[in-house]
């Protein structure tokens, strides 16, 4: 499997993978996230984020290689600055929202699209969110055009999100997927679509010769990129069904520069 590191394809997750708490990459890990390139391995990230709240970590870490973002209904290559693969929901999510706004009148959320984040319901959770959002627009859902819609994230305290959760799995509404990706956040995706959906999307589409995949994560979002690597790991601070389904399971945690251990894993089984 690790026959050279030309060959190995590093994904992380960015919010309790590689970054701290504080949403900066640690030293330790930039260290050797760059000693790893210089070798000739290709790294790059999966977020759930929007390109333009991606794009500082692209810069910062100089990232060339294609980037799964909106929880894998959006690629972009950073190399020629361009959107190459989306997936985006159908326009029944426009009166699927609609009813969980009635079901559930506190929830917050915002809609995701190639062009930016909007805002349209607001609570307490949500506030708090737009700290991390780019530019982010407040509207009414009637404001944001159908057909281009990525993903709908909901937001409210962790027993109401466990409510929202039983109601969507009960409901079963049609040709959308839904997963949590934070205690506090509820994510209605296109059917099918998920950062190991993504993932496989990148195998086919820019490299269809021998690559190793090895992707890290630690959140149900990240359960099927995890699962869809060649190598999966999970730092320790990674929820349970994440590190049942890794292949390695890092002593440190996202804080403790969990990527720079996982990297000192794939140089010791280079042949």
């Amino acid at each position: 499997m690790f026959e050279a590191i030309e060959k190995v394809y590093l994904m992380t997750d960015l919010d309790g993978t590689l970054l701290t708490g504080k949403k900066t990459v640690s030293e330790t890990d930039r260290k050797s996230i760059d000693r790893f390139r210089s070798k000739g391995g290709k790294f790059a990230f999966a977020t759930g984020r929007t390109l333009q709240s991606a794009m500082d970590y692209i810069e910062e870490l100089k990232i060339d290689q294609p980037v799964i973002m909106y929880n894998g209904a959006c690629i972009y290559d950073p190399a020629s600055q361009k959107i190459l693969y989306t997936h985006s929901l159908p326009e029944t999510a426009y009166d699927y929202t609609l009813e969980i706004f009635r079901e559930f009148p506190d929830v917050g959320a915002e809609i995701l699209t190639p062009e930016g984040t909007y805002i349209i319901k607001l609570n307490s959770y949500e506030e708090k969110h737009t700290e991390y959002c780019s530019k982010p627009v407040f509207c009414t859902i009637d404001d944001v055009s159908k057909g281009n819609w990525l993903k709908v994230l909901f937001t409210m305290s962790p027993e109401d999100i466990d409510r929202l959760t039983k109601y969507a799995e009960k409901r079963n509404f049609e040709n959308v997927s839904f997963i949590r990706s934070d205690s506090i956040f509820y994510e209605m995706l296109p059917l099918g679509v998920s950062k190991g959906s993504a993932l496989n999307e990148c195998r086919k589409l820019f490299y269809p010769e021998e690559i190793t995949f090895v992707a890290a994560g630690d959140y149900n979002n990240d359960l099927e990129l995890v699962k869809n690597a060649d190598f999966g790991a999970a730092p320790a601070n990674a929820q349970p069904c994440v590190k049942e389904q890794a292949d390695y399971v890092m002593t440190s945690t996202n804080d403790e520069g969990a990527i720079a251990e996982l990297i000192s894993v794939i140089e010791s089984k280079i042949k």
